[in-house]
């Protein structure tokens, strides 16, 4: 590509939502270039469930040989607690996010995009005709940038201010080498939770093909020692502490946030799509990836890169998930102010979290969840202490 080139469009970050949102713009005929800080494969924390619900909205298959372990259950505890459902559907999938990731942005290649992948954008600057954006390597010219650069977003700097402490969560995890056997004697097709670690988080225990990731996420603000923490947890579950950590941000979504101006729109972790509960970002970032790809198209149509046109995307995000992801920082929330209620209720009551897994399983709304849970939490709860 030539210095000045003018591209149709450029997206800035090679996850989940950059690879979907380059995909579905050079389908549509756009000229298409996505830019990756790192290289293509590269790491990635992520306990790696990639949930049925997610899956749905791609329009290709994932290769076999991705699918580390497939996913029928969960195994729930909280204090003395512990429950286990099991269902006959796949839940989801459990996959190494440095493979599925590269995988993904194949499918975009595939499509036409153009990778630049080992070079980081260092600053964009809005022009009245195209958008400049700058790298460490290149200098280059759009008529629209979209910005999947996460939770560090450098593109979200020329939307809005940086998320506030109470909006971000921490997590911290390790890969912990195993047999497949020890994989399957400790849980098998499951994934493992742990309440009460953290606050607006859990601990987690995910099974992959010869070793386990097992993770600690909560709250930025309470996660004061967030290595101490992560430590206890593996002590108490009697793994290795003799393990290389690694630790990342993520937003809490639920929140009304900025996502466009002119000539920018943000999707994914960069736009705060998270489900504060689950902490699942992959399902959000394929939907708002898809969704800002469309909306660029109509842009592209009209010649009408405002921040007026674009806002039209954000309303297209809150009618797909928007208002599920304020329903669910409600039940978070409340959950937190009543542990002792909500979970115990979901690590001893068998029909409180099969119902809670169709939400991953199902794409069932959280409103939907919160309706049917709340007028039976006192029979619940008179049953779960008469039998204990």
């Amino acid at each position: 590509m030539r210095k000045y080139d003018v591209n149709d469009v450029i997206i800035v970050g090679a996850g989940p939502a950059g690879a979907i949102a380059s995909k579905t713009c050079a389908e549509k005929g756009l000229r298409t270039l996505l830019l990756e800080k790192e290289r293509m494969p590269r790491l990635k924390l992520c306990g790696g469930a990639v949930s049925t619900s997610a899956l749905s909205h791609l329009d290709f298959g994932i290769k076999d040989n991705l699918i580390e372990r497939e996913c029928y259950g969960e195994r729930v505890h909280f204090k003395n607690y512990q429950i286990e459902v099991r269902r006959k559907s796949r839940m989801g999938i459990l996959v190494s996010r440095d493979k599925f990731d590269a995988y993904i942005v194949s499918k975009a290649v595939d499509a036409g995009v153009e990778l630049h992948d080992g070079e980081k954008v260092t600053s964009i600057t809005p022009k009245q005709s195209r958008i400049v954006v700058e790298t460490n390597k290149e200098k280059y010219n759009a008529k629209v940038v979209i910005g999947a650069d996460g939770v560090n977003s450098t593109v979200s700097k020329y939307v809005r201010d940086s998320y506030k402490p109470d909006e971000l969560g921490l997590c911290i995890g390790a890969e912990i080498p195993a047999s497949n056997e020890a994989v399957d004697e400790y849980i098998d097709t499951a994934v493992d939770m742990h309440y009460g670690i953290s606050k607006f988080g859990y601990g987690w225990v995910f099974p992959k093909e010869k070793h386990f990731s097992v993770g600690v996420g909560g709250i930025l603000y309470s996660m004061k020692n967030p290595r101490n923490i992560f430590m206890t947890f593996l002590k108490n579950l009697g793994f290795s502490t003799d393990v290389v950590t690694h630790a990342h941000l993520i937003p809490s979504g639920g929140y009304d946030r900025e996502v466009c101006s002119d000539r920018i729109i943000l999707v994914g972790d960069a736009a705060g799509f998270v489900d504060p509960f689950s902490g699942e970002g992959i399902k959000y970032a394929f939907v708002s990836g898809k969704l800002a790809a469309e909306r660029v198209v109509v842009s592209y149509e009209n010649d009408d890169f405002s921040k007026q046109a674009l806002d039209s995307y954000k309303g297209l995000c809150y009618n797909s998930f928007g208002e599920n992801l304020k329903y669910s920082l409600r039940l978070t929330k409340l959950m937190n102010k009543y542990p002792d209620i909500f979970f115990r209720l979901l690590s001893s009551n068998k029909m409180v979290l099969d119902k809670w897994l169709g939400v991953p399983a199902e794409g069932m709304e959280y409103k939907e969840y919160i309706k049917w849970l709340i007028p039976r939490v006192p029979y619940f709860m008179l049953k779960t202490l008469l039998h204990f």
